[in-house]
C-alpha cells in the first residue's frame, strides 16, 4: 500500500508538471511578440527626433569611442555623460495618468552579434530634466548590415494636476549600432493585461489545483 500511494503521488506530480509545461508552451510564442503590444491605453503623441539631433548623437558616440580608444576614463558611470534631446511641449491632463515615454530606435548593425543602446527618458519640468533609466534597448544575434528595430520604455509617471511639458530623451551610448531613427511615443493610461499574461499570472495556482485534484483522485482509487 505505501508503494502504491507513493507511486500515485509521483504520477500526480508528473501530471501537474505536464500541465505547467503545457501552459508555458501555449503562452511563450505569444509572449515573444509582447513588444508589439500597446504601452498604455492610448498613444497621445509621437515625436520624431530630427536629423540634426541624430547627427549630434552620432558625433557624441564617435567622441566616446575616441576617448575609450585613447585609454582615458569615459566618465565611469554608464550615464555620467549623455547627449540630450528635448521635444516640443504637449498637454498632459491628470485624467490621463499615468504617462509612459517609449523610445523606438531604428538603425543598422555594424557587426555580427548583439546591438543595442542605452537611454534615459523623462520630462522637462521647470527648466530641469527629470529622467529615469530606460532598460537597455537591445537586439540579440543580429548580422552585420542588418536593419534592426527595438523599443524600451521609462517607468510610467503620474501628475497631480494638468501639465504642459516637453519629453526628454538622453542618449548615453550605442553598442554595435548606427542609429538612423528615434521615435518618441507618449502613452496615456495603464496597459491592459493580455489574456496570455493573465493566464501566466494564474499559472502557479492552476498548477497547484491540478496537482491537488490528481492527488485526491488517486488517493480515492
Amino acid at each position: 500500500m505505501p508503494f502504491s500511494f507513493l507511486h500515485r503521488a509521483a504520477l500526480g506530480a508528473r501530471w501537474a508538471a505536464a500541465a505547467a509545461v503545457a501552459i508555458a508552451g501555449i503562452a511563450w510564442p505569444q509572449l515573444s511578440t509582447a513588444r508589439d503590444e500597446p504601452w498604455g491605453k492610448r498613444m497621445v503623441e509621437v515625436v520624431e527626433m530630427p536629423t540634426e539631433a541624430l547627427v549630434r548623437l552620432a558625433r557624441f558616440q564617435e567622441k566616446k569611442g575616441e576617448v575609450a580608444a585613447a585609454g582615458l576614463p569615459p566618465g565611469g558611470m554608464a550615464f555620467a555623460d549623455t547627449q540630450s534631446y528635448t521635444g516640443p511641449e504637449i498637454d498632459l491632463p491628470a485624467s490621463g495618468n499615468p504617462y509612459t515615454l517609449v523610445l523606438k530606435v531604428t538603425g543598422v548593425a555594424l557587426n555580427d552579434g548583439d546591438a543595442g543602446s542605452r537611454w534615459m527618458a523623462g520630462w522637462s519640468i521647470d527648466g530641469s530634466a527629470r529622467v529615469n533609466i530606460v532598460p537597455e534597448i537591445v537586439r540579440k544575434g543580429v548580422r552585420a548590415g542588418q536593419v534592426v528595430e527595438m523599443a524600451g520604455a521609462a517607468p510610467p509617471v503620474s501628475f497631480k494636476a494638468d501639465r504642459r511639458l516637453a519629453p526628454v530623451a538622453e542618449f548615453a551610448a550605442a553598442r554595435n549600432l548606427r542609429i538612423d531613427r528615434v521615435r518618441i511615443e507618449v502613452w496615456s493610461g495603464m496597459r491592459a493585461s493580455s489574456p496570455v499574461e493573465m493566464v501566466m499570472a494564474w499559472a502557479p495556482l492552476l498548477t497547484g489545483v491540478v496537482f491537488l485534484a490528481l492527488f485526491f483522485w488517486w488517493r480515492r482509487r
